[in-house]
């Protein structure tokens, strides 16, 4: 039976467990009006698996004695009460034996041998405080640190005709597999799991020859001393490796070849070799702790290069990194090797990524953007993405890159539209359900895509709703003076269908849908921002008046100043369309065109 307490329920539910845990219960807490208080307060709110079945310290002790030395350890490091309380836990426990091969490793004749802090380390370090069942892992990190603040990984793999087995941190099998508790699941491994003592940097040092380019760049340039830092517990680095068969791939083979390359790219420094060492080097370090699970929740990285970002895109089980497109260009990207030895290698500072390919800095102009809001990396990984007629709600914090607060359980809902009209031409059909005004949702923070370096118009696409809801709009960068757009913005107001285009935009507005023009669906600008450095920024809205009535979200665009402000339009599914189009290829091709499609 699986169920979630509050404080009336724990209440209750304790006067119905049956009278073998009514006396543990009197046996761990004696009923001390003190201790009971503490427990609800640390029960509260969590979902815990109640029945007969043994504490992980009884099952160990009655069900299976080859695990009887980690709970001496335990014991012995103050953790013992912890592993016979209720509670959630993960324990990868190894066996007497695999403790006994430990001990022989370190040169030591028992556990004992020591220091306590030692001990409690060791324990930390094999329990997360949340149930995993083996179902639930993946080929990467685990969903929680353990209680050490380290992450473990598991790999499944097969070695020859033998069944494949989960190994944990490249160190252990696991031999049982979940081993329900009562207060969590046991897997019993072969092996002592142990944490990395070697940094990002030292990691690096000790790559094989197949990294040897790499790894002479990542020295020369001093990037390699700052991965040796561990002095810091709150200082992460991800490096980004590169074998010399990913160097290859784009006819790089040794220092010279690469300096060549490096110039193209960033023609600013083609005179000074120092800096473009130094440029790619920090290219490849990302100062933050990113295994392929959290690169994989994200759509790009700043790196320690100044001005430059990693973007990552997801397709299927592939991680790609820096495949660029535009409406005009479009860059191969580049595999993250998740079969690598190295990929998800845990450091004491950090963690490496291998690739499968060849990535670089590079010095990019001002381009256009034209960005679908719903396409929020959570939502992205959801069954309803883009299914007509599927709908989910949001609460504050459901989403990444798309933050709001206010009263009165603000909420706001990503729809998908069934079918085709002329009030719902939304891009992809879907949409975000936004209550925008001072009596619910009366911020938004949202985090742009990947804008390179030069000025732009921002356009907010949607479909009108509501009465006076206005707000205005800021523009945010890391290290940078807030920019405030000019234009207080009403979804309340309509398109100007009586006008051509060109006073439209001179108003601010303009049709940005393709298939037929409709009062409802609306594009204005909300003034103009300077983009500092290429990267991720923060757009926040702040609602200033409205009524009850919601309005309906579709895109945000980014068009630099200099460029065409009108065209291209977009079509339901997607498609640019420019001027002259025949009306037979814009979606849906059954329906048919209304408005002007050559001015």
């Amino acid at each position: 039976m699986i169920f979630t307490l509050n404080k009336f329920e724990l209440a209750m539910k304790t006067k119905t467990i049956n009278l073998r845990n009514t006396i543990r219960f009197a046996l761990i807490f004696g009923f001390s009006i003190s201790v009971l208080a503490a427990c609800v307060d640390y029960m509260q709110g969590k979902t815990f698996l109640v029945s007969d079945s043994k504490m992980i310290d009884e099952y160990i002790e009655q069900k299976d004695t080859s695990m009887t030395e980690f709970l001496k350890i335990a014991d012995i490091a103050g953790f013992k009460g912890m592993l016979h309380a209720y509670g959630t836990n993960t324990c990868f426990i190894p066996t007497n034996q695999a403790i006994a091969v430990y001990c022989q490793r370190r040169g030591i004749t028992n556990m004992e041998s020591l220091t306590v802090d030692e001990l409690q380390k060791f324990v930390k370090y094999h329990i997360v405080r949340d149930t995993i069942q083996s179902s639930e892992f993946v080929d990467g990190r685990l969903p929680m640190a353990t209680m050490l603040g380290k992450y473990l990984t598991t790999k499944t793999v097969q070695n020859g005709d033998s069944a494949p087995v989960i190994r944990v941190n490249r160190q252990a099998n696991i031999i049982q597999k979940d081993i329900r508790v009562a207060n969590g699941i046991i897997h019993k491994i072969d092996y002592v799991l142990t944490p990395n003592a070697l940094t990002v940097g030292e990691m690096i040092e000790s790559l094989p020859d197949s990294y040897s380019l790499y790894k002479s760049i990542m020295a020369e340039s001093g990037v390699l001393d700052s991965l040796k830092i561990n002095n810091a517990p709150a200082v992460w680095f991800t490096a980004i490796l590169q074998s010399d068969a990913s160097f290859a791939t784009k006819g790089i083979l040794n220092r010279d070849s690469l300096i060549a390359k490096l110039k193209i790219a960033q023609p600013d420094y083609a005179n000074d070799e120092t800096k473009l060492i130094q440029m790619y080097a920090q290219y490849h370090v990302i100062e933050r702790l990113a295994y392929v699970a959290d690169l994989s929740m994200s759509s790009s990285e700043l790196t320690m290069a100044p001005n430059q970002v990693i973007t990552v895109k997801t397709d299927k089980d592939s991680l790609i990194l820096n495949e660029y497109k535009s409406l005009t260009k479009f860059e191969q990207g580049v595999l993250v090797d998740k079969a690598s030895d190295w990929t998800d290698m845990s450091c004491s500072n950090g963690v490496l990524i291998d690739l499968d390919g060849y990535i670089q800095p590079v010095k990019r102009g001002a381009e256009a953007v034209y960005w679908e809001l719903t396409d929020q990396p959570e939502i992205k990984k959801m069954k309803e993405y883009r299914r007509k007629g599927s709908w989910v709600t949001f609460k504050p914090g459901d989403l990444s890159e798309l933050n709001f607060g206010g009263i009165n359980n603000p909420t706001i809902t990503y729809n998908v539209a069934s079918a085709f009209d002329s009030k719902t031409q939304y891009v992809h059909y879907d949409y975000f359900e936004i209550p925008l005004r001072p009596n619910v949702i009366q911020w938004m923070e949202i985090e742009t895509p990947v804008l390179t370096e030069g000025v732009y118009n921002v356009w907010i696409c949607w479909r009108r709703g509501g009465n006076n809801n206005k707000f205005k709009t800021t523009f945010k960068q890391a290290g940078k003076d807030d920019q405030v757009l000019p234009n207080v913005f009403d979804l309340g107001e309509y398109f100007d269908t009586s006008s051509t285009p060109e006073v439209n935009l001179n108003k601010g507005m303009k049709q940005y849908n393709a298939k037929q023009e409709n009062s409802v669906v609306c594009s204005r600008n909300c003034g103009a921002i300077k983009v500092e450095y290429t990267g991720r920024h923060i757009l926040r809205i702040d609602a200033l008046s409205g009524n009850s009535q919601p309005a309906w979200w579709d895109m945000i665009q980014f068009i630099p100043v200099d460029q065409n402000q009108i065209w291209p339009r977009f079509d339901v599914d997607g498609n640019a369309i420019y001027p002259g189009t025949d009306c037979s290829l814009i979606a849906p091709t059954d329906q048919p065109c209304v408005g002007d499609l050559f001015n």
